[in-house]
């Protein structure tokens, strides 16, 4: 009997431990079952879409972040059909219920007629701090795409919903964190409760307290994340912004703006657009805040500080209203308040979270920081950042945060500057100099490509994660595409403002603003538009992404571009090997090959550097049959084909799985094929120099003499072992066999190569009337034939 009770305890024991400690077989199951019910997801989405759908995958997630396709096959008239569409794609992003973990926030239709619906993921009906998901419909109502972020690790974690402590002891202990204890006047102090993920992966219970005066020793806009049950502060963000630039001073220009006349007296307010400005006289009181309303007797003014305040904010204003149709920062017709001479020898201008201050500079450092319109327009543009996506200001969303103000910020300027920003107000005795300079990010020590992406610290010190610094980067790539050729500064313009208030949220990064700045471009002009294509090269010129042909030279994926069924490469034959690259998240392959008669249909796909997928489509576009194996696993699939015709062949990652350095190997078997030829086209190389004098001289043109070409080749190529103009004014301009420009050059880059279609390319630099650099040299030239 004793023994019978030892066998059952251990028994039970057993069972205890196997409730507590899944073992890896069953841990591994689940994801497999959470891997097919994803999957099952997307080929329907693909069925739908007819192979043309594009997925982005939050790799850390295991969930995706950007789905273009259609998405479901009902039509989004009103709120509840959207929610509908969620729940009906729950599984693609492992949610156990849609109605219960979204929250709509916001429902807005644009001029094209799109609707979009934004959903913010909550647990327990509390937000989880950083996650949103947009899902969007064209003018007839058709689901186009669902982007944003969504933490499936939530639901599964038992977090406690209920706080230990009242907001006010939080707000108490934001405070003391923050050096505000003493600060009697605040603009913003509200707090809620959030779920959020602190930099352990570890989710918490915290109030989220917003903090915002100038009442301290430098401007304060703080977000402190506090937990709710031992209050001790998880994390915090000043979100406080500075302006910078050069410039000769506020004065010295005649302007023209509306003010408002009662009794005699002319005050410093348009009414037709709902501006206001103050001055602090000097004060950094925050009980001064907004300040004094400016008047005057005769309705000529004399505080330039004022004027320029005044009259940029009008100059954004109309920006904003006449390209976006966007009525203030906020899209309502919120007032645009203004304080000038904050302050005394105050070096900053920032937007507080309530009103735009400005500072008198110090003379040296900077003049009056409101007499530089990019300056104005930078900052109220952080405005309508935060009531739109709300970019959280650290780290990659922190520098897109800055690199959409800069953007904008120059666009509204829309002048010939070599962008730089705030060139008018920053070192007046210094000429020419900037603090940052979009085009050539390198000359002010910010990275210009991801290369030298630069991870500092999420500190004051470390630039909060490198916000400025590491906003050369996206600023980098807007200049890529405004600057090539067809591209227009008002088509760039509408593809980033519709990046940004329709598909980035709180926590894009470079990956999210490429996904969103394409997906806006497609919108905008079509699939198959030169904006399409220029924006995806140029943030490939900086290392985000893949270029629009696939690959970034000739001695990469010899099958791409292969992105979708209709550039599928083939046909194949029969028995052959296919090596090639999944080279990016969102990188998918695409083969074809056509069948004589019925029969037996084999693929392999085998030497997996990571977690692919295998599929076969009919001609239709419709999935025949897949295999979803999970991590290196060979994929296989065995079809037996009832007709004679043509199949399609797709490789994706799964989850973003990608390698640059190990190609898959693809074998397809199949009965006699109808067409027995085969692409067998590939790059070839050849030893053939050009260059330009070193220096090169003013008002220079090489016209076409750096031309080479190779009859019957599909692409040709040249590759610049190094290349420096004067960024801005002098360019190199590659053309094709026709003399289009196909791509544009300016600044310094090094080993690269350019690609263009035919059998012709030609680099040509124009050079303007002064500054001289070195030119350019190419090495080497390729043909794929």
């Amino acid at each position: 009997m004793k023994m019978v009770k030892l066998t059952s305890v251990a028994v039970m024991a057993t069972l205890l431990i196997s409730a507590v400690a899944p073992s890896a077989n069953a841990v591994e199951s689940t994801d497999l079952a959470k891997k097919a019910a994803q999957m099952k997801s997307l080929e329907k989405i693909s069925n739908d879409s007819k192979g043309k759908e594009e997925v982005s995958w939050n790799e850390e997630k295991s969930v995706p972040k950007f789905v273009v396709g259609e998405i479901s096959n009902k039509k989004l008239k009103q709120a509840k059909d959207s929610l509908q569409v969620m729940e009906e794609n729950k599984a693609l992003f492992d949610m156990k219920s849609a109605s219960s973990e979204l929250k709509l926030i916001s429902e807005s239709k644009d001029d094209l007629g799109f609707t979009s619906f934004k959903y913010q993921q909550v647990y327990q009906g509390i937000p989880v701090y950083g996650n949103e998901l947009i899902l969007h419909a064209d003018k007839d109502g058709n689901t186009t795409s669902v982007n944003g972020y969504y933490d499936p690790e939530v639901k599964e974690k038992k977090i406690r919903t209920k706080a230990k402590y009242l907001a006010d002891k939080a707000i108490a202990k934001a405070k003391k964190e923050t050096k505000l204890s003493d600060v009697k006047s605040f603009d913003i102090e509200n707090s809620k409760l959030v779920i959020y993920e602190d930099n352990k992966k570890k989710h918490r219970l915290v109030y989220q307290v917003t903090l915002s005066t100038v009442e301290s020793n430098e401007p304060a806009y703080f977000d402190v994340f506090v937990d709710a049950q031992n209050l001790k502060v998880v994390h915090s963000v000043n979100k406080a912004t500075h302006a910078t630039g050069t410039g000769k001073g506020v004065l010295g220009d005649n302007k023209s703006f509306n003010t408002l006349s009662s009794s005699g007296t002319y005050y410093l307010q348009d009414s037709t657009r709902n501006l206001k400005t103050y001055t602090a006289r000097n004060s950094a009181n925050e009980n001064l805040l907004p300040g004094t309303l400016l008047s005057d007797s005769d309705n000529y003014w004399t505080d330039g500080a004022a004027v320029d305040a005044h009259t940029y904010a009008a100059e954004v204003y109309d920006y904003y209203k006449t390209k976006f149709n966007r009525n203030s920062f906020d899209g309502n017709g919120a007032a645009i308040k203004s304080t000038v001479h904050f302050g005394r020898n105050f070096n900053n201008a920032y937007w507080n979270g309530a009103q735009m201050i400005y500072g008198d500079g110090d003379g040296s450092t900077f003049v009056p920081l409101s007499g530089a319109l990019d300056v104005v327009g930078h900052e109220i543009t952080h405005a309508v950042i935060e009531r739109s996506a709300n970019l959280v200001y650290e780290n990659q969303s922190g520098a897109l945060n800055e690199s959409f103000a800069d953007v904008l910020g120059n666009l509204i300027e829309d002048r010939d500057n070599g962008w730089l920003l705030g060139e008018d107000i920053y070192t007046p005795s210094v000429s020419g100099d900037a603090l940052r300079s979009m085009s050539n990010p390198e000359s002010q020590g910010d990275p210009a490509h991801m290369d030298d992406y630069k991870n500092l610290p999420n500190t004051r010190e470390g630039d909060w994660g490198g916000v400025h610094t590491n906003s050369g980067i996206p600023n980098k790539a807007f200049v890529n595409f405004v600057e090539t050729s067809g591209i227009t500064r008002d088509n760039a313009g509408k593809v980033w403002y519709r990046a940004l208030t329709s598909y980035m949220t709180s926590r894009s990064d470079f990956d999210d603003a490429r996904n969103a700045t394409i997906q806006a471009a497609t919108d905008l002009f079509g699939s198959s538009s030169t904006e399409v294509t220029a924006v995806t090269n140029a943030w490939a010129a900086v290392g985000v992404g893949s270029p629009a042909d696939g690959g970034s030279g000739p001695t990469t994926d010899a099958y791409e571009s292969n992105d979708s069924i209709s550039t599928a490469y083939g046909p194949i034959t029969s028995g052959k090997d296919y090596s090639a690259y999944i080279g990016s998240s969102s990188d998918v392959d695409w083969f074809k090959f056509s069948t004589g008669s019925t029969g037996s249909i084999n693929l392999s796909l085998s030497n997996l550097p990571a977690d692919y997928d295998l599929y076969l489509y009919n001609a239709s576009g419709t999935v025949l049959s897949n295999s979803e194996n999970g991590n290196t696993s060979s994929e296989s699939i065995s079809y037996s084909s009832a007709s004679a015709g043509t199949y399609y062949v797709k490789i994706a990652g799964y989850n973003g799985a990608k390698s640059t350095s190990q190609a898959y190997k693809l074998n397809a078997t199949f009965a006699g094929s109808s067409s027995g030829s085969e692409q067998e086209s590939k790059w070839n190389y050849e030893t053939k120099s050009f260059e330009t004098p070193h220096p090169y001289s003013n008002n220079y043109n090489n016209g076409n003499s750096h031309t080479y070409t190779k009859a019957g080749a599909q692409k040709v190529a040249l590759h610049f072992s190094s290349l420096e103009t004067e960024s801005g004014y002098d360019f190199v301009y590659i053309k094709d066999k026709n003399g289009s420009v196909k791509e544009t050059y300016s600044g310094s880059k090094s080993a690269f190569w350019v690609i263009v279609d035919g059998d012709t390319i030609t680099s040509n630099l124009v050079t303007d009337s002064s500054v001289n650099a070195n030119g350019y040299v190419i090495d080497q030239v390729a043909y794929f034939k």
